[in-house]
């Protein structure tokens, strides 16, 4: 995984305002979504979120923070933790790692009307987990 320039800069701005170590960021639009190892997470959140609110206010920017796993199927479970998921399951199919996750009509739909969150948890699970596809079923 490559960094450019921008994601430098913003795993540095975490760094001095919340002394957390960001693994990987992904920028999408007006949103900088960070990865940090689980013993990170307060750290970078901050007491009553103070750090995320300061680097909205620095960055101008929205900040979302997710927990590093070291599987795929539990970031994607810590990442939707206000969703019930029926199953998560990885598999390969043609030389690609495929997530599939199961899930019922009502979880479905508050899944999808947040369109941006999907797009940005299926950057990182590439990066990261190497997952080329989600599949929401």
């Amino acid at each position: 995984m490559k960094l450019g320039a921008d994601e430098i800069f913003y795993l540095n701005a975490l760094n001095s305002v919340s002394g957390a170590n960001a693994r990987d960021c992904v920028i999408q639009g007006n949103t900088v979504s960070f990865i940090v190892k689980p013993d990170e997470l307060g750290k970078a959140i901050g007491k009553n979120a103070l750090n995320i609110n300061q680097l909205k206010k620095r960055l101008k920017k929205n900040i979302e923070i997710f927990e590093y796993s070291k599987s795929a199927n539990d970031f994607f479970k810590k990442a939707f933790y206000n969703i019930e998921f029926k199953k998560i399951d990885s598999l390969e199919e043609h030389g690609k790692k495929i997530l599939i996750i199961g899930v019922d009509a009502e979880n479905r739909s508050k899944m999808l009307n947040n369109s941006g969150k999907i797009k940005r948890i299926k950057e990182i699970a590439k990066r990261d987990y190497g997952i080329e596809e989600i599949k929401i079923r």
